[in-house]
């Protein structure tokens, strides 16, 4: 399977789900040479918005992974309504974190779009995008090593940017 965040996303555009790209892959979009395996996103929580990302989620053959594999589950709304953090998926175009609480001074959903930006994916495909401040508070917070590394690259391009 090859890794495709564009066609994630476009599955996710057209179940018309209300979310907010973080971590590398939105760094990404804002310039970052750094590689990533996943994509993060942070989905609104309201009742409609998970029915159809549900929807999206069957689309895309999402299973949960696992550090062995994936199992597949029945991803509904009230499965992934009681998901109180994180939700790591498997899709057929590569690994998706369903981020639900994510590590920063911004909790939920409404904070991450109010900063977002909207970003063209490709024709057609417009996407909020988190922050490039928000996606390096974000990575300050969570503490992780791997976070640690991608810190100087993002500052750096946050000060070419501006």
């Amino acid at each position: 399977m090859t890794f495709d965040p564009v066609e994630i996303c476009a599955v996710l555009y057209e179940e018309r789900v209300d979310f907010v790209v973080l971590g590398g892959f939105a760094a990404i979009i804002h310039g970052s040479p750094l590689p990533t395996e996943d994509i993060d996103v942070i989905p609104s929580r309201e009742a409609d918005n998970l029915e159809r990302l549900a929807v999206a989620l069957k689309r895309l053959g999402a299973r949960i992974r696992t550090a062995g594999g994936s199992v597949e589950t029945r991803l509904d709304a009230a499965f992934i309504r009681n998901m109180p953090h994180m939700l790591n998926l498997t899709t057929r175009f590569g690994d998706m974190d369903l981020v639900f609480t994510p590590a920063g001074s911004l909790k939920v959903y409404e904070q991450w779009l109010e900063r977002s930006r909207p970003a063209q994916l490709r024709e057609g495909l417009i996407v909020a995008v988190a922050s490039l401040d928000d996606i390096i508070a974000s990575k300050v917070a969570a503490n992780r090593p791997k976070d640690h590394r991608s810190l100087p690259y993002l500052e750096s391009l946050r000060e070419q940017l501006e």
